[in-house]
């Protein structure tokens, strides 16, 4: 054979070697585009049924089949505030449970007259489950067919070391203990007529590391985690159960002081996640929220997340001691 030849004979194999691996890109092109489609179709399908059917099915007729009382559990700070008016909109009676009498006063005068509802208010110390009782006796004889747990937005803006142990001790008795109670309350009754919902709202501090807020995102963890294992022990019945992130909702200033005043925005939000209710056991509330949310955990690796959360808590807890500083000239 001369050297022509053998070279030839070298091309013919070499092109079909290339044309093998050529195909084998390709059918893995195709299978990487096939997964990317589904992932896509999958994604879209999620966001039609948590957040654009909800926006024009009502589940009002649902909501109040459940019963005519439902409990809000911390409810002096907009959220819980905003979903309790959605509740009291749809002629849901409340019962509402808080750490302030002035303000639960207040609050409960302003929804009695603005919806024509009955409203109970029952002052607690989250650190003394004694103060539970009022509750205990506040459920008898009624028709309890929502808990909303509305307790996560404490915020502590310091180092671990530095924190006070009264705010460690009434963050893990009110997010952890007393949650926990009052649904072992209120879940009996609602085993018993095989229907009910719990609603637990979480901050993004559930998902990602939160420096400087270590016991808002170990609180706000557990009671996802809670929610979830719920909803799995008890899905042979018609119990719901629902976990809403807040997200990058701003929650500086979600918690009431002096006014209580419903900003236009949480107003909106609210009026979104009640709606979601019955949809999703886990939502973001809004769509735009779980946009912003999707395309930071979608895009992004949870390291790299972690890593910008963490610088952003970190300025925010510096701003927060300058702030401090000068208050305290």
């Amino acid at each position: 054979m001369n050297t022509s030849d053998s070279f030839s004979l070298l091309l013919n194999e070499l092109s079909r070697d290339l044309s093998d691996i050529n195909d084998r890109l390709a059918l893995v092109g195709i299978l990487y585009l096939g997964k990317k489609s589904i992932e896509a179709f999958r994604n879209f399908s999620r966001a039609i049924g948590h957040y654009l059917i909800p926006a024009f099915v009502s589940n009002d007729k649902w909501l109040r089949s459940l019963g005519n009382w439902a409990i809000v559990f911390g409810c002096l700070n907009q959220i819980g505030y905003g979903y309790a008016r959605e509740l009291a909109k749809r002629k849901i009676n409340l019962i509402l449970i808080d750490q302030n009498q002035e303000l639960l006063t207040r609050m409960s005068q302003a929804l009695s007259s603005d919806f024509q509802i009955e409203a109970i208010i029952i002052n607690i110390d989250s650190r003394n489950f004694g103060s539970l009782v009022p509750v205990e006796k506040a459920i008898i004889g009624r028709d309890i067919g929502i808990l909303v747990n509305s307790s996560c937005f404490d915020q502590e803006w310091s180092y671990f070391h530095a924190l006070s142990k009264n705010f460690i001790e009434n963050s893990i008795c009110s997010n952890v203990a007393t949650f926990s109670l009052l649904v072992r309350m209120i879940l009996p009754s609602m085993f018993q007529k095989n229907k009910g919902a719990i609603v637990n709202f979480s901050t993004k501090n559930s998902l990602f590391s939160s420096p400087f807020m270590s016991i808002s995102g170990a609180t706000n963890s557990f009671t996802e985690k809670f929610i979830e294992s719920l909803s799995y022990e008890y899905s042979n019945k018609n119990l719901f159960f629902q976990t809403i992130n807040t997200g990058f909702l701003n929650e500086e200033k979600i918690k009431f002081e002096n006014d209580i005043e419903l900003s236009k925005n949480l107003a909106l939000y609210s009026s979104s996640a009640i709606r979601t209710l019955g949809w999703s056991g886990y939502s973001f509330g809004y769509w735009l929220n779980a946009f912003k949310v999707f395309l930071i955990m979608k895009n992004f690796p949870l390291n790299f997340s972690n890593f910008m959360y963490s610088r952003i808590l970190r300025r925010k807890f510096i701003k927060s001691i300058e702030n401090i500083a000068k208050k305290s000239k």
